[in-house]
Protein backbone atom coordinates (compact mmCIF):
# COMPACT_ATOMS: atom_id res chain seq x y z
CA UNK A 1 0.00 0.00 0.00
CA UNK A 2 1.38 3.19 -0.84
CA UNK A 3 -1.15 6.20 -0.03
CA UNK A 4 -2.85 6.12 2.83
CA UNK A 5 -6.58 5.84 3.03
CA UNK A 6 -9.67 6.09 6.02
CA UNK A 7 -9.97 2.93 7.90
CA UNK A 8 -13.02 2.50 10.63
CA UNK A 9 -11.82 0.32 13.35
CA UNK A 10 -14.92 -0.93 15.77
CA UNK A 11 -14.60 -1.08 19.44
CA UNK A 12 -16.51 -3.44 21.87
CA UNK A 13 -16.24 -4.47 25.35
CA UNK A 14 -18.52 -6.27 28.05
CA UNK A 15 -16.18 -7.02 30.80
CA UNK A 16 -14.81 -5.09 33.62
CA UNK A 17 -14.15 -1.55 33.44
CA UNK A 18 -15.68 -1.05 29.34
CA UNK A 19 -15.08 2.89 29.04
CA UNK A 20 -11.45 2.73 30.49
CA UNK A 21 -10.58 -0.89 28.10
CA UNK A 22 -11.89 1.11 24.84
CA UNK A 23 -9.96 3.76 25.69
CA UNK A 24 -6.90 1.86 26.64
CA UNK A 25 -7.50 0.31 23.08
CA UNK A 26 -7.67 3.38 21.20
CA UNK A 27 -4.60 4.39 22.40
CA UNK A 28 -3.21 1.42 21.83
CA UNK A 29 -4.10 1.38 18.08
CA UNK A 30 -2.67 4.70 18.05
CA UNK A 31 1.07 3.07 19.39
CA UNK A 32 1.78 2.09 16.00
CA UNK A 33 3.65 4.19 14.24
CA UNK A 34 1.74 3.18 11.06
CA UNK A 35 -1.85 4.00 12.54
CA UNK A 36 -2.33 7.76 12.46
CA UNK A 37 -5.68 8.10 15.25
CA UNK A 38 -7.68 11.13 13.95
CA UNK A 39 -10.34 10.78 15.97
CA UNK A 40 -13.09 8.37 17.70
CA UNK A 41 -16.73 8.23 17.89
CA UNK A 42 -19.53 8.76 21.03
CA UNK A 43 -19.64 5.71 23.01
CA UNK A 44 -22.79 3.70 22.56
CA UNK A 45 -24.27 0.28 24.80
CA UNK A 46 -26.66 -1.82 23.41
CA UNK A 47 -27.59 -5.51 23.75
CA UNK A 48 -25.05 -8.42 22.65
CA UNK A 49 -25.81 -9.45 19.06
CA UNK A 50 -26.40 -13.39 20.14
CA UNK A 51 -24.57 -15.53 21.85
CA UNK A 52 -25.22 -16.78 25.06
CA UNK A 53 -26.70 -14.57 28.21
CA UNK A 54 -24.39 -11.56 29.02
CA UNK A 55 -24.28 -8.00 30.17
CA UNK A 56 -24.57 -4.94 27.57
CA UNK A 57 -21.35 -3.66 25.50
CA UNK A 58 -19.97 -0.63 25.07
CA UNK A 59 -18.96 0.34 21.65
CA UNK A 60 -17.53 2.91 19.38
CA UNK A 61 -14.89 3.24 16.29
CA UNK A 62 -11.71 5.12 15.58
CA UNK A 63 -11.11 6.63 12.53
CA UNK A 64 -7.41 5.72 11.12
CA UNK A 65 -5.07 7.17 8.51
CA UNK A 66 -2.59 4.25 7.05
CA UNK A 67 -0.78 3.04 4.38
CA UNK A 68 -0.82 -0.12 6.19
CA UNK A 69 -2.44 -3.30 4.32
CA UNK A 70 -4.97 -4.46 5.48
CA UNK A 71 -3.49 -8.00 6.65
CA UNK A 72 -1.03 -5.51 8.67
CA UNK A 73 -3.82 -3.63 10.28
CA UNK A 74 -5.33 -6.85 11.37
CA UNK A 75 -2.19 -7.83 12.72
CA UNK A 76 -1.79 -4.91 15.32
CA UNK A 77 -5.74 -5.33 16.54
CA UNK A 78 -5.21 -8.63 17.08
CA UNK A 79 -2.14 -7.52 19.36
CA UNK A 80 -3.86 -4.90 20.91
CA UNK A 81 -6.57 -7.43 21.73
CA UNK A 82 -4.07 -9.48 22.99
CA UNK A 83 -2.34 -6.70 25.17
CA UNK A 84 -5.81 -6.23 26.66
CA UNK A 85 -6.35 -9.77 27.87
CA UNK A 86 -8.41 -11.22 25.18
CA UNK A 87 -7.39 -15.02 23.92
CA UNK A 88 -8.66 -15.98 20.66
CA UNK A 89 -10.05 -18.65 19.61
CA UNK A 90 -12.57 -17.60 22.29
CA UNK A 91 -13.92 -20.15 24.51
CA UNK A 92 -17.19 -19.41 23.94
CA UNK A 93 -18.72 -18.01 20.21
CA UNK A 94 -20.11 -14.53 20.46
CA UNK A 95 -19.91 -14.61 24.21
CA UNK A 96 -18.65 -11.69 26.70
CA UNK A 97 -14.89 -10.37 26.49
CA UNK A 98 -12.72 -7.51 27.50
CA UNK A 99 -12.10 -6.30 24.18
CA UNK A 100 -13.49 -6.76 20.23
CA UNK A 101 -11.80 -5.15 17.47
CA UNK A 102 -13.08 -5.44 13.67
CA UNK A 103 -11.71 -3.69 10.65
CA UNK A 104 -15.50 -2.40 9.98
CA UNK A 105 -14.08 -0.50 6.56
CA UNK A 106 -11.32 0.61 4.50
CA UNK A 107 -12.02 2.78 1.89
CA UNK A 108 -12.55 1.67 -1.62
CA UNK A 109 -11.09 -1.44 -0.63
CA UNK A 110 -13.04 -4.71 -0.58
CA UNK A 111 -10.78 -7.97 1.12
CA UNK A 112 -12.08 -11.33 0.89
CA UNK A 113 -9.58 -13.57 3.16
CA UNK A 114 -10.97 -16.85 5.14
CA UNK A 115 -9.87 -14.60 8.23
CA UNK A 116 -10.44 -10.95 6.80
CA UNK A 117 -13.29 -9.57 5.61
CA UNK A 118 -13.80 -6.01 4.48
CA UNK A 119 -16.09 -3.93 5.10
CA UNK A 120 -17.19 -6.28 7.67
CA UNK A 121 -20.30 -8.89 6.26
CA UNK A 122 -22.43 -7.50 8.92
CA UNK A 123 -21.73 -3.91 9.40
CA UNK A 124 -24.74 -2.50 7.67
CA UNK A 125 -26.98 -4.51 9.73
CA UNK A 126 -25.73 -3.71 12.91
CA UNK A 127 -26.57 -0.14 14.49
CA UNK A 128 -23.85 -0.58 16.55
CA UNK A 129 -21.14 -0.89 14.38
CA UNK A 130 -22.39 1.64 11.64
CA UNK A 131 -24.01 4.01 13.96
CA UNK A 132 -19.75 4.71 15.23
CA UNK A 133 -18.58 3.83 11.30
CA UNK A 134 -20.91 7.12 10.06
CA UNK A 135 -19.84 9.27 13.24
CA UNK A 136 -17.01 9.77 11.62
CA UNK A 137 -17.23 8.91 8.00
CA UNK A 138 -20.88 9.98 7.14
CA UNK A 139 -19.32 9.76 3.07
CA UNK A 140 -18.80 5.68 3.78
CA UNK A 141 -19.88 3.71 1.20
CA UNK A 142 -20.35 -0.03 0.86
CA UNK A 143 -17.09 -0.63 -1.65
CA UNK A 144 -18.81 -3.79 -3.23
CA UNK A 145 -22.06 -2.12 -4.43
CA UNK A 146 -21.22 1.78 -3.99
CA UNK A 147 -24.55 2.49 -1.28
CA UNK A 148 -24.11 4.71 1.25
CA UNK A 149 -24.08 3.28 4.57
CA UNK A 150 -26.55 6.23 5.64
CA UNK A 151 -29.16 4.29 3.67
CA UNK A 152 -29.65 1.63 5.43
CA UNK A 153 -32.00 1.20 7.90
CA UNK A 154 -29.65 0.25 10.62
CA UNK A 155 -27.90 3.66 10.63
CA UNK A 156 -31.20 5.75 11.79
CA UNK A 157 -32.32 2.46 14.60
CA UNK A 158 -32.19 3.32 18.05
CA UNK A 159 -29.32 2.94 20.04
CA UNK A 160 -28.69 4.48 23.55
CA UNK A 161 -25.38 6.47 23.64
CA UNK A 162 -23.14 7.25 26.67
CA UNK A 163 -22.37 10.52 28.07
CA UNK A 164 -18.69 11.32 27.10
CA UNK A 165 -16.60 10.91 30.28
Amino acid sequence: MDSPRRVVIGLGSSLGDRLATLRAAIEGLGAHPGLEVLRASPRYESPPAGGPPQGDYVNAAVLVLTSLPARGILEHTLAVERSLGRTRPDAVRWGPRTIDLDVLWIEGEIVAEPDLEVPHPRLHQRVFALRPLLDLAPDARDPRTGVAYASFPAASASIRQLAEV
